[in-house]
């Protein structure tokens, strides 16, 4: 009984990590590139040829907003018939602690809503961001299942981030973009 129950622990840890290391192969796909529309750190990136896979890409760096202190801009938004990518950079231009999670949030598209996956999120993205922090990355919003996105379709995406609350909780306000697709 003893030999049962230690190789049974052992086959179920061993299950556990070879589902976290599939997880993280499969989530790495390195074609999906959205900029987080922050100001790269390096002018040496190279330049890649776009290839058609049936996406559309966004350049939505022109929307900004300032909730509280925090400024919230976005980069690049791609869509593609599983899910939504969309560059964020965040700054803290206080000198307290914001709380705010937009990898928590959703996005509508039409009669659709997608949710952020936060465990898919790229680059450290919210929470509690202290004074003078800046922060990017990519926020994945994964399409429900047995359903696509019509990437052709889509005329605007309305992304609703959820709150930004200040340090002492006494103010809350929250993050909303309506970008147009052409």
């Amino acid at each position: 009984m003893k030999k049962f129950f230690k190789f049974g622990c052992l086959g179920v840890i061993g299950l556990v990590v070879l589902i976290v290391i599939i997880g993280i192969v499969g989530s790495s796909g390195g074609d999906d590139k959205v900029s987080t529309g922050a100001k790269p750190a390096t002018t040496d990136a190279k330049k890649e040829t776009p290839k058609d896979d049936g996406s559309k890409k966004i350049d939505a760096s022109k929307q900004q907003k300032e909730i509280l202190g925090l400024k919230v801009g976005l980069g690049e938004i791609k869509i593609k018939k599983d899910k939504i990518q969309v560059g964020i950079n965040l700054e803290n231009t206080t000198k307290k602690k914001l709380s705010f999670y937009p990898d928590q949030g959703s996005a509508v598209i039409g009669d659709m809503q997608i949710d952020a996956n936060l465990f898919l999120t790229d680059g450290k993205v919210g929470g509690d961001i202290q004074g003078g922090v800046k922060q990017d990355g990519v926020i994945e919003f994964l399409a429900p299942d047995n359903k696509e996105i019509d990437v052709k379709s889509v005329k605007e995406i309305k992304l609703i981030f959820g709150d930004v609350t200040t340090d002492d909780y006494m103010n809350s306000k929250e993050v909303e973009f309506a970008i147009p697709v052409k």
